[in-house]
């Protein structure tokens, strides 16, 4: 869960012998969408760019146009990639799966990966007969045509180096010279070493794919790999999740989770690659509906998502969704968790709440924007954000944030941020909100400037006693949770 208030913010060496026998884990992954950012897990992806030409650029990848990252240099001065590979893949046991194409300088040397941090000739190459050569060690048969991509697989466990070409085993040798073995465990593409005065086994060239994999690739894995390279999930872990899983967003609670329009949390395991929100993923005053390689489908349709970590997901249903049972799927980077059925509800009022005490406040502000409403030591200080922590005055007006109170006039669409207007956005549906015991008319009940986010604006009675008192609202008989306001002098 997200810390105390911001949830409600973001709304608003050696190895044993056995682990070489162990299947291969996608660990990381890159696909050059304008970013050197991963697209699966965290590991930092460097450019080695001295002239400053690296760029993006559109190129036909294996029949389709993509976006690819162009690395241009000199034999003097050489562009590639580098990698810290600690925490990342086993140095004894690992597979990195590229698409790639050399751009020029045919019929000469030309470096493709390097195992031992730029110091020796030992690493994979292209050699004068444009064929793929283990630093001399072994030559294979197939051979690179220039500015054409070639889907490449080097595999590594123990003392076997294997290498696989748009599919087919290449090269298949005796040998631990790949074996990761530097202090810093760093790997590098199409750079060459630095040992020598030579350094002439370069090549400027583009790429289009990046996988790391720790321990072995199977020949029947880089067959799947190769037959679709960019849709294909071999060694990524599919999301799980239960229906005790899928909450409701506000509450938590796990009795109808879902409905048309309001915020719901999935609580599971390997949900996302990425943690973040939403905060710049909006398009033209719209949602997101893939975020940090994370999708969520609710029966045919796909929630907008609000934010996504490997072990929570927030997002908000879409408006369409009939009440009654729906499957729930997640899909991370392509791969899609068992579907999950829970039930819908027509309506799913709820106020947020703070984390704090079990989440038993409703998330209120002081209408003058001066306080959050809350008892004094709900956070244990007596300001957040600038703003005062205190409990509401009898007679004064406040906020609380709600979701899931169903359509309004005139309807705005699931994760918009609607468009100011006189008169805002309110509910159609009938409202009933109650204090304690006391049922209270509210001012306006609607959406706020922020996409999904209601607001209930009302008048503590002005002889309200000191306590703290329940808060609900219904909407159209369908009540919400037990939420609590603090009242005092």
């Amino acid at each position: 869960m997200c810390a105390p208030w911001l949830r409600f913010a973001i709304l608003l060496g050696a190895a044993h012998a056995a682990a070489f026998a162990q299947s291969a884990s996608l660990t990381a992954a890159w696909t050059f969408q304008n970013t050197l950012n991963p697209v699966v897990g965290s590991a930092a992806l460097v450019a080695v760019d001295p002239l400053n030409r690296g760029t993006y650029v559109t190129d036909t990848v294996l029949g389709t146009q993509r976006t690819v990252y162009q690395f241009s240099g000199l034999p003097t001065e050489q562009a590639g990639l580098s990698l810290s590979t600690v925490n990342v893949v086993n140095p004894l046991s690992y597979s990195f799966e590229m698409v790639f194409a050399f751009t020029e300088r045919a019929g000469t040397f030309r470096r493709v990966f390097d195992v031992l941090d730029r110091t020796s000739d030992r690493g994979l190459y292209l050699n004068a007969q444009n064929r793929y050569n283990f630093a001399a060690l072994a030559t294979g048969t197939a051979t690179q045509t220039t500015g054409q991509y070639q889907h490449v697989v080097l595999t590594v466990t123990g003392n076997r180096a294997r290498l696989y070409v748009n599919g087919q085993l290449d090269i298949n040798l005796g040998t631990n010279s790949m074996n990761l073995e530097t202090p810093n465990r760093v790997v590098h593409f199409f750079l060459d070493n630095l040992a020598d005065q030579s350094r002439q086994d370069y090549a400027s060239g583009r790429i289009a794919l990046l996988r790391a994999y720790t321990n072995e690739l199977s020949a029947s894995e880089v067959t799947q790999l190769a037959r679709d390279p960019f849709s294909a999930n071999v060694g990524a872990t599919a999301p799980s999740f239960t229906a005790s899983g899928v909450r409701n967003g506000a509450s938590f609670a796990e009795t109808t989770p879902l409905a048309p329009g309001a915020f719901f949390s999935i609580f599971g395991a390997s949900l996302s690659a990425g943690t973040g929100d939403w905060s710049q993923a909006f398009v033209d005053g719209n949602g997101p509906r893939s975020l940090n390689g994370t999708r969520v489908f609710l029966g045919s349709q796909e929630a907008v998502l609000v934010f996504t970590s490997p072990g929570q997901v927030n997002g908000i249903a879409p408006e369409g969704l009939a009440a009654g049972p729906i499957s729930v799927v997640v899909e991370r980077d392509g791969v899609r968790s068992a579907p999950v059925t829970v039930q819908v509800g027509a309506l799913n009022p709820a106020f947020f709440t703070y984390d704090q005490r079990n989440r038993r406040f409703a998330a209120t502000l002081a209408a003058d924007n001066s306080a959050y409403i809350a008892p004094r030591d709900l956070f244990g200080v007596n300001t957040v954000n600038g703003l005062a922590v205190r409990p509401a005055r009898p007679g004064e007006f406040v906020i609380a944030y709600a979701m899931g109170l169903g359509a309004t006039n005139p309807a705005v669409p699931t994760g918009r941020i609607p468009a100011p207007r006189d008169g805002g956005y309110p509910v159609t549906g009938q409202v009933r909100l109650t204090l304690g015991t006391r049922t209270i008319t509210p001012l306006y009940t609607g959406l706020s400037s922020f996409a999904g986010v209601y607001l209930v604006g009302f008048q503590v009675p002005g002889d309200q006693a000191d306590g703290e008192f329940e808060l609900r609202i219904s909407i159209n008989n369908i009540p919400s949770a037990l939420t609590y306001l603090p009242v005092a002098q």
